[in-house]
């Protein structure tokens, strides 16, 4: 009995090893960047809360429709609904605002001991209004009335009508978000509409507003430009943009909200705008997973996590405190050479914000069909999809799926947790499971795929030659057989045998001189695909001056075959994450560079993926999950 009580204090009085509750402790609070039915009802949502110390929950409206596709989370309510005659998008909402419901519910005791300073849910307007300042207001109202919690915030595009949004919005007493600020001159916009909302506001000390600052998107867009730059100075300034970005918004932060401008406010009781880290996530492979959330810790900020950042940070992130107002002269100078290069981080910002807003009033005109999907198999009559008679199978696989469940598998199988395939410490497992966040991780390279695919198809090149083995062949294989190349985009030929026969039968279909030959390896030391480049090569240097153009390699960074693309001047080096392993990196550059060369709609595979993902996600169930369902009866 000592021995327990014992265990107990200790426990108790033992600091967490968790990184993200020592974020806290920092000053800066984690919210979580996702939402969907199974995560709230589930009971996942109490658990973050609980055990990691979640303090908010920020809602996308443009991706309702992919957790809809996705799984089965509304299926029963939607069943009850259309048997009632409900109108599908009405219906629909009504659902969404009972989970919005239920996890404001949830994040209410963290409202309550923060005096309203944490503790929300944000819900997104439709981005469809974003430039409607009547529309804007009238569905923020109506979120506001129908939702009814006080730690409700509404989101709202940020631009010229979103400013004007959050004024009337916070004069009302209505918590509010401004969305989407992707540059320092969107910030003093949102920071002007909020200090106007506040002076006008009955009750200052009852609401609240936030800003969320997007991290990652700034960095993808001008790493594109400084690549278009193609000087030394702007290579040694890649990666650099998005955090230099982000400390000066934090150092006027600081200066308008614990200055003299908003003294007299504060003497009121009105608390200082939240400012929110969002798309915390990186996107190139060259970069740590964690180094957006680790290089702006600083006081009264908020991160914004995806749950595989969330899962990264707690796995190994590194938390240093007061991390964002480091180097400070260094970001400045950082943004003043970025200047001088002509790369305006201010248009950069402009763009980055129509484009988001447009690819997310693209995704919820979608809705409705997906809805309509939904009746069709959910009505009585409907085809829903047939279940495959296992017979005495059935009963096993059964088992074997509860087993999952009780262990919970499915959240630890996407926290890449080792413990699930063996009991000793074995490296090489968590280290390869990054294909599971493919789907979200490579939209940030759709656009520099799209381009160079274009590039290549308006050269007139007739062929491309997959030089590879295995993994890296298997893919781009599939993606010509099932697709075939687009008009006017080359064709594809998959060569993956040393047979001198195969060498010389796919020599004779090409014209060497109309051919782009991609070197793909993922460790770059592939003996058959660097055969067959050196075979090429002189084939080609007998007839080129400069044959590096028509070689682009794939591989993983810092590779001997990236040394060689260097040293022999490929055309192009496309880089692939580490932790994707070669027969799992279909949605990675070795399966979507040779895709979008040949014309397949990669934004589109990539959107279907995210679907199946969302199907399959850490909240889903063992039974209701797709991945696991097949995985059980594979296994059995």
């Amino acid at each position: 009995m000592r021995q327990e009580n014992f265990r107990q204090c200790f426990m108790k009085k033992s600091p967490s090893r968790n990184p993200l509750k020592k974020l806290q402790k920092s000053g800066q609070s984690v919210w979580l960047d996702y939402f969907r039915r199974n995560l709230i009802a589930g009971g996942e949502f109490k658990r973050l809360i609980r055990e990691d110390g979640i303090r908010g929950l920020t809602i996308d409206p443009a991706l309702l429709g992919t957790f809809l596709a996705g799984s089965a989370d509304y299926d029963e309510g939607l069943r009850a609904g259309f048997a009632s005659g409900r109108e599908a998008g009405k219906l629909f909402e009504s659902l969404i605002f009972e989970d919005v419901r239920a996890a404001a519910d949830a994040l209410r005791p963290v409202y309550e001991r923060s005096q309203g300073t944490d503790g929300y849910v944000c819900l997104g307007v439709s981005p469809q209004l974003s430039y409607d300042i009547g529309g804007l207001i009238g569905e923020a109202q109506q979120l506001w009335h129908a939702i009814k919690r006080p730690n409700l915030m509404i989101g709202v595009p940020a631009g010229p009508a979103g400013s004007l949004t959050i004024d009337v919005l916070l004069t009302q007493g209505i918590n509010v978000l401004a969305m989407l600020l992707h540059s320092p001159a969107h910030f003093e916009s949102v920071v002007a509409a909020y200090l106007q909302g506040i002076k006008r506001c009955e009750n200052p000390q009852g609401v609240l507003g936030a800003a969320s600052f997007v991290i990652s998107r700034v960095d993808t867009a001008v790493d594109r430009a400084l690549g278009a730059a193609g000087s030394a100075e702007a290579s040694a300034l890649r990666g650099k943009a998005a955090i230099a970005n982000a400390k000066a918004v934090y150092a006027r932060y600081r200066e308008v909200f614990y200055g003299d401008s908003f003294a007299a406010l504060r003497k009121k009781g009105a608390k200082p705008l939240r400012l929110i880290w969002t798309h915390t996530g990186t996107k190139n492979p060259l970069y740590p997973d964690t180094r957006y959330v680790e290089e702006l810790i600083g006081p009264d900020t908020i991160t914004a996590l995806s749950p595989a950042t969330l899962d990264a940070f707690r796995d190994h992130g590194r938390v240093i405190d007061d991390a964002i107002r480091n180097h400070l002269p260094e970001s400045e100078a950082t943004l003043a050479r970025l200047k001088a290069l002509g790369i305006d981080i201010e248009n950069i910002g402009e763009h980055l914000q129509a484009e988001t807003v447009m690819n997310s009033a693209g995704s919820l005109d979608r809705l409705p069909a997906m809805l309509e999907a939904k009746r069709a198999v959910l009505t009585p009559g409907g085809e829903a999809p047939s279940a495959p008679n296992l017979g005495k199978l059935q009963v096993k696989v059964d088992q074997r799926l509860g087993a999952w469940k009780k262990q919970n598998f499915s959240r630890d199988f996407w926290r890449k947790a080792p413990k699930l395939w063996s009991r000793k410490k074995v490296g090489g497992i968590s280290d390869r499971l990054g294909w599971l966040h493919l789907p979200e991780t490579m939209t940030g390279q759709i656009e520099d795929l799209t381009a160079f695919a274009d590039q290549i198809r308006e050269e007139g090149i007739a062929h491309l030659v997959l030089l590879g083995m295995g993994g890296s062949s298997l893919a781009p294989e599939v993606f010509q057989k099932a697709f075939g190349n687009a008009y006017r985009y080359p064709e594809l030929i998959v060569l993956d045998s040393t047979h001198p026969g195969a060498v010389r039968a796919v020599e004779n279909r090409i014209n060497l001189t109309q051919t782009l030959f991609l070197a793909s390896s993922k460790s770059g030391t592939t003996l058959e695909t660097l055969s067959f480049f050196r075979y090429f090569w002189r084939r080609l240097g007998e007839q080129n001056e400069s044959p590096g153009r028509h070689f682009v390699a794939i591989t993983d960074p810092g590779s001997s075959l990236e040394q060689l693309a260097a040293e022999r001047k490929f055309r192009a080096v496309f880089r692939a994450p580490a932790d994707v392993g070669g027969r799992y990196s279909a949605l990675s550059v070795f399966g979507l560079l040779p895709a979008a060369l040949i014309g397949v709609d990669i934004r589109k595979l990539l959107r279907q993926a995210l679907v199946m993902a969302e199907a399959c996600a850490f909240c889903v169930p063992a039974g209701e999950n797709p991945g696991l369902r097949l995985g059980a009866l594979l296994g059995e």
